[in-house]
C-alpha cells in the first residue's frame, strides 16, 4: 500500500510503536527484502555574478545526472516472554549513489569534469518488549546501529591542467568546490536508540504514543583534500581525522477512531529533531606553503513535523479503502567550517549551505481486496507538493580579517507521485506478500543575493532535480 504509516492498522505498526508486539500470539519469523534503483536526471546548480551595474561578469553551472541503489533487509521473530512478548529484529540497509557532470564557465563550455559518489552501509539490531498492564500494553525498544557514511568527489579540468578531490576550500578556485550537491566524509559511528510506548483504549478511541531518543558514540571521521597541479602532481594537501558526535529525540502519536459501518477516522502527530556534527584536524598544505594544522567541521541540523488523519473504511466482503491528508514541515541546517594555521596564512570558510525549510502537503491513498481467503491484492498511491525556501551564507577571510561575505536567498517548489502493488498468498503456515512500486521527483528552485566586504557583487542562482524511482521486494511471516 505504499508504507500507509498511521493511515492503515497493521501487524508491522509495532515497529513504530513497541507496545503494539504485546497483542501477537504464538511464534511468528518475519523476513523483509526491498531493492530500489533510482534515476537521477537533471541534478542542476547554476550560479551567475554580476557586478554591481548588473552586468554578467562570469558564471559557474554545473549539469549533473547519475543513478543510485539501494537494498533493505530484516529478519526476526516475535514470541511469548513471561506475562508478555518480546520480538528481535536485524536488518541491513545498503544505498549506492554514483553521479557525474561537467561544468561550464563564462565563455568556456566543458571546462571541468567530475564524479561524485555516496555510499551507506546500515546494521541495526532491535530488541522490542511489550506486555498487558493495567487495560494497557507498555512497550519499549532498544535499538544498536553500526553506520557507515562516505561521501567523495573529484573534479578535473578537462584539459588535465589540474584536478580536485574532496574541495571544500572556496578561496582561489570556487569552481573547484562541489559542495552543493554533497558535502565530503567518510564516517564510521555507533547509534543507541531508545523507545518508551503505551498503547490501549480511552474511550471507544485506539491511541498509540511513543517517545523516542539516542545518541551517537564511538564514532570516528576522516577527510582527505587534494589540489593537483597538473593532475598526478598534489600541490596542496590535507589528511584530517576526528569524530563524529550526535543525538536525537522525537515521538509518535497515532489514535483511531471508530464509527459506525466499518468506518474509522486514524490520526497522527509525529515530531523528530536530530543534530549531527563530524570534525577532523591534521596536517596540509596550501600550495607551497609550509605544512601547517588545518581543521574543519561539518554539522547537520533536521527537524521534521507531521500531522494529519483520514478515514479507513471497510467495505465488507473482504474490501476496504482509506485515505488521508497530512501536513509535514522540514527543517534542514547544513553548515562547514574550514581553518588554517598559523595565522599568516589562515582563512576562514563558513557555510550554510543550505537553511533548508518546507512546508509540504500529502496525499495518500490505500485500498485492498480479498478475492479468497488465500489471495488479496493492495494498491497505494501518494502525492506531495512542498514550498521551499533556502538560504545560504558564505564568509571568507584571510589572516583572521574578513574579505567578504555572500548571501542568498532561493524560493520554488518540490512535488512527487508514488503508486504501489502487492498481493497477499496465505499458505499453510506461512504468508508471502510481494509487491511493486515506481514514482517520480521533481523539484526546481531559484533566487538571488549579494557579496559584500573588500569584493561586491550581485549573484543569481538556480537549482533542479528531477528523479524516478522504481522498486521491489516482498514480505515473509512464517507463524508457528
Amino acid at each position: 500500500m505504499g508504507d500507509p504509516y498511521g493511515l492503515v492498522s497493521d501487524e508491522s505498526d509495532f515497529l513504530i510503536h513497541p507496545a503494539k508486539i504485546a497483542t501477537g500470539e504464538g511464534v511468528r519469523f518475519y523476513s523483509d527484502y526491498r531493492f530500489t534503483y533510482r534515476g537521477v536526471k537533471d541534478w542542476d546548480y547554476n550560479l551567475d555574478h554580476f557586478n554591481t551595474a548588473g552586468t554578467l561578469t562570469g558564471y559557474n553551472h554545473y549539469d549533473t545526472s547519475g543513478s543510485e541503489y539501494s537494498h533493505e533487509t530484516l529478519l526476526g521473530a516475535s514470541l511469548p516472554s513471561g506475562s508478555g512478548r518480546m520480538g528481535f529484529f536485524l536488518s541491513y540497509d545498503r544505498m549506492k549513489g554514483d553521479y557525474d557532470g561537467n561544468e561550464d564557465l563564462l565563455g568556456m563550455d566543458n571546462y571541468a569534469t567530475y564524479d561524485i559518489t555516496k555510499d551507506l552501509d546500515n546494521f541495526a539490531l532491535r530488541l522490542l518488549y511489550g506486555l498487558p498492564l493495567g487495560g494497557f500494553n507498555l512497550g519499549g525498544e532498544v535499538r544498536l546501529s553500526y553506520r557507515s557514511e562516505e561521501n567523495t568527489s573529484w573534479l578535473e579540468r578537462t584539459n588535465g591542467s589540474s584536478g580536485y578531490l574532496n574541495y571544500i576550500v572556496n578561496t582561489s578556485f570556487p569552481d573547484a568546490n562541489l559542495l552543493p550537491f554533497l558535502p565530503p566524509y567518510d564516517s564510521n559511528y555507533w547509534e543507541a536508540l531508545l523507545k518508551g510506548s503505551l498503547e490501549g483504549h480511552i474511550g471507544p478511541a485506539d491511541v498509540e504514543f511513543t517517545l523516542r531518543g539516542g545518541f551517537v558514540f564511538n564514532g570516528d571521521n576522516s577527510l582527505t583534500i587534494e589540489r593537483q597541479i597538473p593532475v598526478g602532481i598534489v600541490k596542496a594537501v590535507a589528511d584530517m581525522d576526528g569524530d563524529v558526535e550526535g543525538w536525537q529525540i522525537g515521538g509518535d502519536l497515532w489514535l483511531r477512531y471508530p464509527l459506525d459501518g466499518g468506518l474509522s477516522l486514524p490520526f497522527l502527530v509525529s515530531v523528530g529533531y536530530q543534530d549531527k556534527t563530524r570534525d577532523g584536524e591534521g596536517p596540509g598544505r596550501l600550495g607551497w606553503t609550509p605544512w601547517s594544522n588545518q581543521s574543519y567541521e561539518t554539522g547537520a541540523k533536521d527537524l521534521q513535523i507531521v500531522v494529519g488523519g483520514g478515514a479507513d473504511n471497510k467495505l465488507g466482503a473482504g474490501t476496504s479503502i482509506a485515505a488521508g491528508i497530512y501536513y509535514k514541515y522540514f527543517q534542514g541546517e547544513k553548515d562547514i567550517i574550514f581553518h588554517v594555521e598559523p595565522a599568516s596564512y589562515e582563512y576562514f570558510d563558513s557555510y550554510d549551505v543550505p537553511l533548508h525549510t518546507e512546508h509540504q502537503v500529502l496525499v495518500r491513498f490505500a485500498g485492498e481486496r480479498e478475492f479468497t481467503p488465500t489471495v488479496a491484492l493492495r494498491m497505494g498511491l501518494d502525492f506531495f507538493y512542498g514550498w521551499v525556501k533556502e538560504d545560504f551564507e558564505f564568509t571568507y577571510s584571510f589572516s583572521a580579517a574578513p574579505v567578504y561575505t555572500d548571501n542568498l536567498s532561493l524560493n520554488g517548489y518540490r512535488w512527487g507521485v508514488e503508486g504501489s502493488v502487492g498481493g497477499t498468498f496465505t499458505f499453510d503456515g506461512f504468508t508471502l506478500e510481494p509487491f511493486l512500486n515506481a514514482g517520480y521527483q521533481d523539484l526546481n528552485l531559484d533566487g538571488d543575493g549579494k557579496r559584500t566586504g573588500t569584493s561586491t557583487g550581485l549573484w543569481k542562482i538556480d537549482k533542479s532535480r528531477r528523479d524516478w524511482f522504481i522498486g521491489a521486494g516482498f514480505s515473509v511471516l512464517f507463524d508457528l
